[in-house]
C-alpha cells in the first residue's frame, strides 16, 4: 500500500487543487464536435465480479471515477434512511485514520471525493490528478474505505443529528412537503414510499450495528459498478479497478426492486401550511430505465411541459394567464418505474384555475398528442443540446454510471441522438398515452393558506 504523506515538490495542496479546479472547468473540444461522437466505451468484470465501464481519454491529466451500488433508500427496510446514513458516514474512519485524517489525507492530494445515496443507489466519486503521486495514494485510501469502515459511534451520532435538523428544514418547506407526500401516496407500500432522509423514530432506533449490516451486505463486488474516465490506458484502469475493489468480498447482487402497485383510483392531498404559494405536484409512477430509454416520452414530454419556455405547460397556463409562478413536467426512469411529474407553484386563490388549466391542457395532449411543429422543435431542442451533456469528463462518467447501474446497452450514449430524431408526432403522443393516458393520478397541494384567507 502507498502510504508517502508527502506532495511531491513544487505541488502543495492548494496548487493541486486549483489545478484541478482549472482543469475541470476546462472544455474537451473533441465531444463537442459537429458530429458528437463518442470515444469507445470499454467494459469489464473485475476478478471479483464488479462491473466497470471505462472511456480513456487524454486529453485532460485527470481520472473521474463513480462507483455506484444498489443500496439506495429503497433497501432501507424497516430503518428508513440507513442507506443514506451509511453512505455518509464511509469516509467517518477506516482503519487507524479517522474522519479529519481521511479529509486531510483526501485535501493534500488535491482530490475531490463525495458520498451519497438516493432511492435506488449508494455512490462514491472521485476526481483525481492523473498523475501518480497523487492518484494511487488516494485509490489506496478509497479502497480501506470501502472494505473497512469504521462507522465511530460519535461520528454516526453526529450524522443523525444532522438528519434530524434536515427532517426540521424538510417540514418547514411547503415544496419538499409536497415531494414527500407524493412518493408516499404514490408508491404506498411500495420501497419508493420510504422517505430517504428517515422519520424522527428511525433515526432514534438506528445504531452502528445497523450501518455496519447495511455494509456488510450491500458493499460487495456483485453489487458494483464503476465508471471510469480519464488519462489511463487499459491495463492502468484495470489496476485502478482491483485496487479499489479489492478489500470487498464477492458478495450476491440484491434482488431487483419490484415493480410499483397500480393505482386503484385517482388520489388528492392536501396539506395545510401558512404560505402565500400552493405547491403542486400531479403524478403517477412512470417508466423504468431500461434499453430504450424512452425517447419517444423524452420527447414528448419536453413537447408538453418539460421544455420550460418553449413548452405548452408554460404557454398556457405561465404566459397565457399568469397564473403560475412556475411550471415544469417531467419524467424520472429508475431501477422499478420512476415518476412522471408536473410541477407548479401558484397563489393560494389562484390554485383552482391554474389546476383546472393543467388538467385541461394535460387531457388535450393525451387526445391529441404534440403537433407536428412541436415534435420537431422538441427533436432539435434535444439533439443540439446532446454535445452539452457530454463535454466533460465529469458529465461522461455520470453517464457510464447510469449505464452500467441500469445494465443499459453499450451504444446507449452514442445513439441516442439518433433514437431521437427517429420520433415523429405519432410516436410521441403514443408514448405520452401508454405512460400517463388515463390512468389513475396523484394530486398533492400543500400551502396557499395565506393567500386564501385574504
Amino acid at each position: 500500500m502507498w502510504t508517502t504523506d508527502r506532495c511531491p515538490a513544487g505541488f502543495g495542496p492548494a496548487l493541486i487543487a486549483g489545478l484541478i479546479a482549472g482543469l475541470i472547468a476546462a472544455t474537451w473540444a473533441p465531444l463537442v464536435a459537429a458530429d458528437s461522437e463518442l470515444p469507445d466505451i470499454q467494459t469489464w468484470r473485475t476478478d471479483h465480479g464488479a462491473q466497470v465501464h471505462f472511456i480513456e481519454i487524454r486529453d485532460i491529466p485527470l481520472v473521474n471515477a463513480q462507483l455506484t451500488f444498489s443500496a439506495g433508500s429503497a433497501r432501507d427496510g424497516e430503518r428508513p434512511g440507513l442507506a443514506g446514513l451509511t453512505a455518509d458516514a464511509l469516509l467517518s474512519g477506516a482503519g487507524e485514520r479517522d474522519a479529519d485524517a481521511i479529509a486531510e489525507a483526501i485535501d493534500r492530494r488535491g482530490a475531490r471525493v463525495g458520498t451519497g445515496a438516493a432511492r435506488d443507489m449508494a455512490w462514491l466519486t472521485l476526481t483525481s490528478l492523473a498523475d501518480g503521486e497523487q492518484l494511487w495514494p488516494t485509490i489506496d485510501l478509497l479502497a480501506d474505505v470501502l472494505a473497512d469502515p469504521a462507522f465511530p459511534e460519535q461520528e454516526v451520532a453526529r450524522l443523525i443529528g444532522q438528519r434530524r435538523t434536515a427532517l426540521e428544514r424538510e417540514r418547514e418547506s411547503p415544496g419538499a412537503i409536497a415531494a414527500r407526500l407524493f412518493w408516499e401516496s404514490a408508491y404506498d407500500g411500495h420501497p419508493y414510499a420510504s422517505n430517504p432522509l428517515g422519520t424522527d423514530e428511525s433515526l432514534d432506533a438506528m445504531t452502528r450495528a445497523d450501518l455496519q449490516d447495511f455494509h456488510a451486505q450491500y458493499f460487495v463486488a456483485a453489487n458494483a459498478n464503476l465508471a471510469l474516465v480519464g488519462d489511463l490506458d487499459r491495463s492502468e484502469a484495470e489496476r485502478l479497478a482491483e485496487t479499489l475493489l479489492a478489500g470487498l468480498p464477492a458478495g450476491e447482487a440484491p434482488a431487483a426492486i419490484p415493480p410499483p402497485p397500480e393505482l386503484a383510483e385517482d388520489v388528492t392531498v392536501r396539506e395545510s401550511f401558512p404560505s402565500r404559494q400552493a405547491h403542486i405536484t400531479i403524478g403517477r409512477p412512470g417508466v423504468a430505465r431500461g434499453p430504450d430509454d424512452s425517447p419517444a416520452l423524452h420527447v414528448a414530454d419536453h413537447a408538453f411541459g418539460g421544455g420550460s419556455f418553449t413548452s405548452r405547460l408554460f404557454r398556457e397556463v405561465r404566459e397565457a394567464r399568469g397564473l403560475v409562478y412556475g411550471v415544469r413536467s417531467g419524467s424520472s426512469p429508475m431501477a422499478a418505474a420512476g415518476p412522471y411529474l408536473i410541477r407548479l407553484q401558484t397563489r393560494g386563490d389562484q390554485e383552482e384555475e391554474a389546476l383546472e388549466v393543467v388538467r385541461r391542457e394535460l387531457q388535450r395532449f393525451v387526445d391529441e398528442g404534440p403537433s407536428a411543429e412541436e415534435t420537431e422543435a422538441s427533436v432539435l431542442n434535444i439533439t443540439g443540446g446532446f454535445p452539452l451533456s457530454i463535454d466533460a469528463n465529469s458529465k461522461l462518467v455520470g453517464h457510464l454510471g447510469v449505464m452500467g447501474f441500469y445494465d443499459l446497452p453499450m451504444d446507449h450514449l452514442a445513439t441516442y441522438p439518433e433514437r431521437v430524431e427517429a420520433v415523429d408526432a405519432q410516436a410521441a403522443h403514443q408514448a405520452f398515452v401508454e405512460v400517463i393516458g388515463e390512468r389513475p393520478r396523484v394530486t398533492v397541494i400543500v400551502g396557499g393558506d395565506l393567500a386564501r384567507e385574504d
